[in-house]
């Protein structure tokens, strides 16, 4: 999708009606209502690591809903389908992600896309044997593909706004927000009735004290000289999109790449749609695009994902390296921006 300049498009305008007073207010009847628990629970005669676990446990439950909150304003569509929380009840990541349960994800959205073969061109698709689509939901990268479109799709514009925005935009302080563990395991998957993904449901939990310092010392020369937007989505990439390619490659034929060019045009699409300074969108371009490797050495996957064109060049929408496959399904279509149709315009110019 075209960059939209510095206006704030539609998915994520902001609304015109806030009301900071009230905000404040808020947030010190919360800091009243946390000094009156620790208070009373004190009392009870509860240790002071109880007290503040359960202080931690109240404020998660502000900043989710207060992230809740910022999200049904900036990007309506995406609250729908992504939501923080405490208490997730979805599918936790290594329960979807078991080899049976996937399988049976993929049953049943092979349903809604059978395999194109003259065997079953002439069946109703409601009826088409269940060996058929059992056979093509193990095989069909292209139906793997797609689910993957599923999956990543209503999870990354959720989380940009998370990693850029929640840090400066909701009431709690930086430093809680950054603690939040966002590696894939508190990310809980609701499945559709069709097997794709549904939404997410994004449990809140502190990052433990041992583990919080392990990722400080591994990411310590990228701490110092990579800004704070920068160094949060370069960990994001690290602890949670490069553990999930790789389990969903684990489970299915899809090529590596491909999931890493879904994401790719995902995140430059939605980054184009946050209306960020036209100076961090470039900036954030080139990190992630254009770097083969980040600051601590750790190699970059999204480097070379996408055709990074300037604006200035024709076709600048074209900028999909590997073709998603999406045209190999029956009731899909090849997508406008599809690579091959791309490189077979080139071919015809080229001949004639």
């Amino acid at each position: 999708m075209a960059r939209q300049g510095e206006s704030a498009p539609a998915l994520v305008k902001l609304s015109s009606k806030t009301k900071p007073s009230r905000t404040k207010h808020c947030h010190s009847k919360c800091a009243q209502s946390l000094n009156t628990v620790s208070t009373k629970q004190t009392a009870l005669g509860l240790t002071k690591s109880q007290v503040d676990l359960t202080k931690s446990q109240m404020g998660l439950t502000q900043v989710a809903q207060e992230f809740n909150q910022r999200l049904a304003e900036r990007a309506p569509f995406y609250a729908q389908h992504f939501v923080a929380t405490t208490k997730p009840q979805g599918l936790c990541f290594d329960t979807w992600s078991q080899p049976a349960v996937y399988q049976q994800l993929l049953l049943d959205f092979a349903k809604a896309y059978p395999p194109l073969a003259k065997t079953t061109s002439s069946i109703p698709t409601g009826n088409i044997p269940e060996q058929v689509l059992l056979s093509h939901s193990h095989n069909s990268k292209a139906l793997h593909s797609l689910w993957g479109q599923w999956y990543f799709g209503l999870l990354v514009p959720p989380m940009l706004e998370w990693i850029i925005n929640a840090p400066h935009s909701l009431a709690s302080p930086l430093e809680q927000i950054e603690q939040i563990d966002i590696a894939p395991e508190h990310f809980y998957l609701r499945p559709h009735d069709s097997g794709r993904v549904a939404g997410f449901e994004f449990q809140l939990t502190l990052t433990p004290q041992v583990k919080t310092a392990i990722v400080k010392a591994a990411i310590v020369k990228t701490t110092v000289l990579t800004p704070p937007r920068e160094r949060r989505l370069i960990k994001w990439i690290q602890s949670h999109l490069v553990p999930s390619v790789e389990r969903l490659t684990g489970l299915s034929p899809t090529p590596t790449k491909l999931y890493w060019s879904h994401l790719g045009y995902l995140i430059h699409w939605y980054l184009g749609e946050m209306a960020l300074p036209n100076i961090e969108f470039e900036r954030l371009k080139t990190l992630l695009f254009n770097t083969q490797s980040f600051e601590d050495g750790e190699a970059n996957p999204l480097y070379n994902s996408i055709n990074l064109l300037p604006d200035t060049a024709a076709h600048t929408d074209n900028i999909r390296r590997v073709c998603c496959l999406r045209y190999q399904l029956v009731n899909s279509h090849r997508c406008g921006d599809c690579p091959l149709a791309t490189r077979a315009q080139a071919k015809r110019a080229a001949q004639a």
